[in-house]
């Protein structure tokens, strides 16, 4: 390829919160002349949905055909062109081989919502540097980046309140036998809101009174995103479910009693998105199964919480010891001291939109007192808000400067150009009777060339 570019973010990873500025350069190497117009970057910030279903419809003799229905939805959240060297549909101009540096800066909305990558759908921030070619077809480079809408759950003070429900079950097996006790499960949790790298601490009691065996008790965390799309005037959502997270307790007799105290770790993932209007909207639900044989009739007994996953924890609940369980209070001036600054890492799900595989980070806080650092080493992980000054400072790197765009090009004698291959320079000849080469072949000492025939000869033309 006769060109690249290397794409280089002021903030450690490529990670900003809306309402930041994102910022960087631009490393564009060419290996050969071009003839272009303008480079232009342009920083924008889109979703777009897409999916297709099987529907039927009247054909042409009245009876119903099968067809497939597309639907679609986009919408643009911000964008900005740049012209970094010539203009918008300006004369054609000759851009040298070497490398540039294009420095990029746009703001990034207040409102921006967080960074996916989803089967049906995506909300994409990117960097796109564009090389206008008079005659060929454009040069287009991309280089995704990571935006997060904060979602405090310290905002809404029912995320303090704990998941509590009991429910019960019974099963026409046991009535065969005379008896139709229930099965009942009481389940809780600590807060009704988490963020990822926390421990969802649960406890769960089966009264397991029926004639039905458990086979297992399992606690699952399930993120649901659902996608809105227009098939003509017709609005169409599309709802899938992905479990990001999954604990085994183990089994309860019949006629036993059994209590687990355990907890289930949220991985890196997507925080709850905040509009009720977004092209897409992900939520997560909570689900504790008591699984049982099928042939007993009935059923698994299931409960499930609608759970929130927030960017910045509750106050306190880093010191979560399990339901019931007293947490220490927080400190009066709202700092979390014992908890460290959280890394960002990729996203633990593994779908992705079309052919579109970045994958967004999320922040994952540490907790249980696991240090950020060690040996008072500054941390190899950004803070929560990234700053220029966590970063090491790059080695110099000498490029070539970059091409100022003429006002107007005169008209003179096109120069020669050199070829961007090697070329090898004519050899001097010596001025002794010494060898000397020719095309890189050695000639013998004492070589005499044929003599040319005479002007008046005849025959065939030809070398001795």
């Amino acid at each position: 390829m006769s060109s690249k570019v290397n794409f280089n973010f002021d903030s450690i990873l490529g990670v900003y919160y809306a309402g930041q500025v994102v910022s960087g350069t631009a490393e564009l190497i060419t290996e050969r002349p071009k003839t272009i117009r303008s480079i232009y970057i342009t920083v924008n910030g889109f979703v777009e949905t897409r999916w297709q279903e099987s529907v039927e419809k009247p054909g042409a003799d009245g009876k119903p055909v099968k067809t497939l229905e597309t639907h679609t939805a986009t919408e643009i959240y911000y964008s900005s062109d740049k012209y970094v060297y010539g203009q918008s549909g300006g004369s054609q101009l000759e851009l040298p081989q070497g490398k540039y540096v294009f420095p990029f800066q746009s703001s990034i909305p207040p409102q921006a919502p967080t960074s996916f990558n989803g089967t049906h759908g995506q909300v994409k921030h990117e960097v796109t540097l564009t090389i206008d070619r008079a005659v060929r077809y454009n040069n287009i480079f991309k280089q995704c980046f990571t935006v997060i809408l904060p979602n405090d759950l310290n905002v809404k003070r029912e995320h303090l309140q704990p998941l509590k429900r009991i429910e019960e079950k019974t099963f026409w097996w046991g009535s065969i036998f005379g008896g139709n006790k229930p099965m009942v499960m009481d389940v809780s949790t600590s807060y009704g809101a988490y963020v990822p790298g926390q421990k969802i601490q649960f406890r769960i009691v089966l009264d397991n009174q029926s004639d039905v065996q458990c086979q297992d008790v399992k606690v699952r965390l399930f993120k649901n995103v659902t996608y809105r799309g227009k098939a003509g005037d017709k609005e169409q959502l599309k709802t899938t479910e992905a479990r990001i997270a999954d604990k085994h307790c183990g089994e309860v007799d019949k006629h036993n009693k059994a209590q687990f105290d355990e907890y289930l770790l949220v991985p890196p993932t997507t925080p709850t998105t905040l509009s009720e209007r977004d092209p897409i909207r992900v939520s997560y639900t909570l689900r504790f199964i008591a699984k049982t044989f099928r042939l007993h009739g009935g059923g698994d007994l299931v409960v499930e919480f609608p759970l929130v996953i927030g960017t910045v924890p509750l106050l306190g609940s880093a010191d979560d010891k399990g339901p019931g369980q007293k947490p220490q209070a927080p400190t009066t001036n709202g700092s979390y001291q014992s908890l460290p600054p959280p890394n960002f890492q990729e996203d633990v799900c593994t779908e992705h939109f079309e052919s579109n595989t970045f994958k967004p980070r999320y922040p994952v806080y540490l907790f249980n007192g696991q240090p950020a650092s060690a040996n008072g080493a500054k941390s190899p992980v950004p803070s929560l808000y990234p700053k220029a000054e966590d970063t090491s400072p790059a080695a110099p790197v000498h490029y070539t400067p970059n091409p100022v765009s003429p006002v107007a090009k005169p008209t003179t004698i096109p120069a020669h150009k050199t070829p961007p291959y090697p070329v090898q320079s004519h050899a001097a000849v010596p001025a002794g009777g010494s060898n000397f080469e020719v095309l890189g072949f050695s000639i013998p000492p004492g070589y005499q060339p044929s003599p040319s025939a005479p002007a008046d000869a005849s025959g065939n033309i030809g070398w001795k």
